[in-house]
């Protein structure tokens, strides 16, 4: 649908573009507020996962002072570099602002 060049858009066609702004807005709004609990459950998510993180390293450290549980502390350093790993992996991919085209480690999308 296009307007003449003669006249403004706005003043043509504004039931065109209300109709548009009216889909639009609410599905915006919607995203914008799913995008900050989004963000606010992985800030939570990783807070939660630091604090498992060093629960399994104290516990590692406890058993690994024990001869009897020396293997029980191994298998939790393990654990716990696992997860390491993964919660590294997982800051890098949301710090990388999949929603601009940013790269990690850079401040202006591409």
């Amino acid at each position: 649908v296009s307007c003449p060049a003669a006249t403004s858009a706005n003043t043509l066609c504004p039931p065109f573009f209300q109709t548009i702004m009216e889909q639009f807005n609410p599905s915006l709004r919607n995203f914008i507020s799913m995008g900050k609990t989004y963000e606010k459950a992985l800030a939570s998510m990783t807070y939660a996962a630091k604090g498992y993180f060093d629960a399994l390293v104290k516990m590692g450290e406890l058993a690994s002072e024990s001869q009897g549980s020396k293997e029980l502390g191994d298998v939790l350093f393990q654990m716990a570099e696992v997860h390491r790993q993964i919660q590294n992996q997982l800051e890098e991919m949301v710090s990388s602002c999949w929603c601009c085209g940013a790269q990690p480690g850079q401040k202006e999308p591409l």
